[in-house]
């Protein structure tokens, strides 16, 4: 399967395409949802969002062709359901591959860190807390919405065919039926919770767990001092650790090494300052350079594997700066 059968359901008329991960995160902003991301994979980016607003939520359906690795956050005060859509099964939410088979509950303040191979996507919905525990309230009062960011396991079938209308949605071009369709397939979606959670408890992913603390730890270590030597004794000493303990985290929680991850971190910081730097005010080595990419072979090396194209080629892609 390739990219355009992988996103061949989105509607052509109203899907947004991004070749870059900062252009994803600055539409989804303007949305009102936090999604910082990282490339992963190697090779340009292809991104494409196709989104529907309604009284009730925000649908989207999104597809990516390369491995990412994002932090999902909902809107303030809002909820936020994911179907995750992966072509190769995998499909990692805090460490665990939930393949298409469960559905991610998160909010805003908890938010949910996510791995995605090549090929990859989802089905998802915003939507104020407040109008889902309305609902919820007056059609299934014995629900408990978590309070922290879970995944729900439960029938699998159902939870496809639900994921599937929440794409069709989305694609709806019959403008007099949506609010009714937007509104019955959250009360749908809650139903299904509902059933999946009298059946079994959900997975709700604390903070407090092991995997979880140190692995999110280091992350955010490593997020803000990428431009310098990160050691893992540093590493250690931030997430109260031992090294073993650490490594084993991290590759569980984000499916990658810490030594691969601090090089995503510093080859896309660079190629942030480069797609939109002056060409005859910049130099690619002082990018490099502050990015802490102290190897400048190295570095060209890895940014054209990574990204299809060198960082001088990079550097001479802004419109109208020569």
């Amino acid at each position: 399967m390739n990219f355009a059968q992988f996103s061949a359901n989105l509607p052509s008329d109203r899907t947004m395409r991004f070749t870059s991960v900062e252009q994803v995160e600055e539409f989804l902003a303007e949305a009102g949802v936090d999604q910082p991301m990282r490339q992963l994979g190697t090779g340009p980016l292809r991104a494409s969002i196709a989104m529907l607003a309604t009284p009730d939520a925000e649908f989207f359906s999104d597809r990516y062709n390369q491995r990412v690795a994002l932090h999902l956050a909902a809107p303030p005060g809002s909820v936020g359901l994911l179907f995750p859509r992966t072509a190769s099964g995998e499909f990692w939410v805090a460490g665990e591959n939930i393949r298409n088979d469960r559905l991610v509950l998160f909010t805003h303040s908890s938010g949910v860190d996510i791995i995605g191979p090549a090929l990859v996507g989802s089905e998802a919905i915003t939507i104020p807390e407040t109008r889902l525990r309305e609902i919820s309230e007056t059609l299934f009062p014995a629900w408990e919405m978590p309070e922290d960011t879970a995944i729900v396991k439960g029938d699998t079938a159902r939870l496809r065919v639900l994921r599937r209308a929440v794409a069709n949605l989305v694609a709806c071009a019959d403008s007099t039926t949506i609010n009714e369709r937007s509104a019955a397939l959250i009360a749908q979606i809650i139903g299904w919770m509902d059933d999946s959670m009298n059946q079994r408890e959900p997975a709700v992913i604390s903070r407090a767990r092991t995997r979880v603390r140190v692995a999110r730890s280091a992350r955010d270590y490593i997020e803000s001092r990428y431009s310098e030597a990160i050691r893992i004794e540093d590493l250690c000493l931030a997430t109260h650790s031992s090294a073993r303990t650490l490594q084993r985290c991290f590759r569980e929680y984000f499916d990658t090494s810490i030594s691969e991850y601090v090089k995503t971190v510093r080859l896309d910081s660079a190629r942030r300052e480069l797609v939109t730097a002056v060409r005859k005010e910049t130099s690619v080595a002082s990018v490099a350079m502050r990015h802490g990419c102290k190897h400048l072979g190295r570095f060209s090396v890895d940014f054209r594997r990574r990204f299809g194209k060198s960082p001088r080629e990079m550097l001479a892609i802004r419109p109208g700066k020569k």
